[in-house]
């Protein structure tokens, strides 16, 4: 009796999985739902390895699942192969899959066109039989119901507002900064499409303006020193929460450029958490949720960049339209995000 009531403490917690070294979702999510989150890696981004890396991940995640023998399972998606081992074995373990798809990955990464065909016909497959399929936009949401999805769902990325804090300073110690009038941020997660190069050239003509770039030096830091930057462009790598925590509350303005498909950068909601004034690409998707609080440019020309960020750096009035539209789509936001959580914890409740 004592060994079975045990088992049943353990199956009633969620368990959130991905094959990747981190993801805020999953852990936003566990945090949500008190489930056990998860990250299976090793070798992570070694293409050559893949085959070796996918077979030791599935041992993990069957010992995974025979240890925990959960109710309920949300799995990552890309690398697909980790849900499709979830579709394949969740009727004979007992639990109900819900997949989060990332993003559709034969669509946004994957260059090759036989292969990526051979990807989309298990993302067909996965989403179907799935019990529930969640997307992190309403464009990937579409794309996985023209797939045939089973109860496929939107689920956005949300970050509550912050104040900046009180010792914020400009010595951002152990980085120092440079003298500047006005302190450009961007993050990068490594995708090629991020338009670093379009970054760095429109500061490096600009005087007082200071460009501080974060991100993993394994993803980034060739692609930056090719570009050989400006002593007004710093590249301190990956940072710890506190210290980018730092760098947001002292930013002026922020860049998100990039031309990835149907991608919302998870930097635009923190920047905008922040109060801090992002500049994006024109793009559909971005206007029909962040609705004017936003500032897009046509095109990443360094001229049309120079334009964006000087306007919003100096002219005030357009900066406090600026914050009156960020105010009002926080709310819109803020009860949009309190809807897609019920449907969430709804999914994610052992029935």
């Amino acid at each position: 009796m004592k060994q079975r009531g045990r088992k049943n403490t353990e199956s009633s917690r969620p368990l959130l999985v991905a094959w990747a070294p981190f993801s805020p979702t999953l852990v936003e999510v566990g945090s949500l739902v008190e489930g056990r989150v998860v990250f299976l890696n090793v070798l992570f981004g070694k293409k050559l390895a893949a085959p070796l890396r996918y077979a030791y991940l599935a041992l993990r995640t069957l010992s995974l699942l025979g240890k925990e023998r959960p109710k309920v399972v949300l799995a990552q998606n890309p690398p697909i192969f980790l849900p499709l081992l979830l579709v394949l074995v969740k009727r004979l373990n007992g639990f109900t899959l819900i997949v989060d798809h990332h993003a559709i990955w034969s669509m946004k990464t994957i260059r090759a066109p036989l292969l990526s065909q051979g990807i989309a016909v298990l993302e067909r497959f996965v989403a179907e039989k799935a019990d529930s399929n969640m997307s992190p936009n309403n464009s990937w949401t579409k794309e996985l119901r023209a797939r045939g999805a089973t109860d496929a769902f939107t689920y956005h990325d949300f970050i509550p507002q912050s104040a900046r804090g009180e010792n914020e300073t400009k010595d951002w110690a152990p980085f120092p900064l440079p003298p500047h009038r006005f302190l450009v941020v961007a993050a990068h997660g490594g995708h090629p499409q991020e338009l670093l190069k379009e970054e760095v050239a429109a500061i490096s003509g600009l005087d007082g303006y200071l460009l501080v770039i974060t991100g993993k030096r394994e993803k980034l830091a060739h692609r930056i020193s090719r570009l050989n930057p400006p002593s007004n462009v710093i590249y301190p790598g990956y940072l710890d929460d506190a210290r980018y925590d730092a760098l947001k509350g002292n930013a002026d303005v922020a860049l998100s450029l990039s031309t990835e498909l149907n991608t919302v950068p998870h930097a635009i909601h923190e920047y905008l958490a922040y109060g801090i004034p992002t500049i994006v690409l024109k793009d559909s998707l971005l206007r029909s949720l962040f609705d004017g609080a936003i500032v897009e440019i046509e095109n990443a020309d360094p001229g049309t960049v120079r334009q964006a960020l000087t306007r919003v750096t100096q002219d005030s009035a357009f900066r406090n339209k600026l914050r009156e539209s960020t105010n009002r789509n926080y709310g819109q936001r803020l009860k949009m995000h309190q809807g897609e959580v019920s449907k969430l914890k709804q999914a994610l409740t052992p029935g």
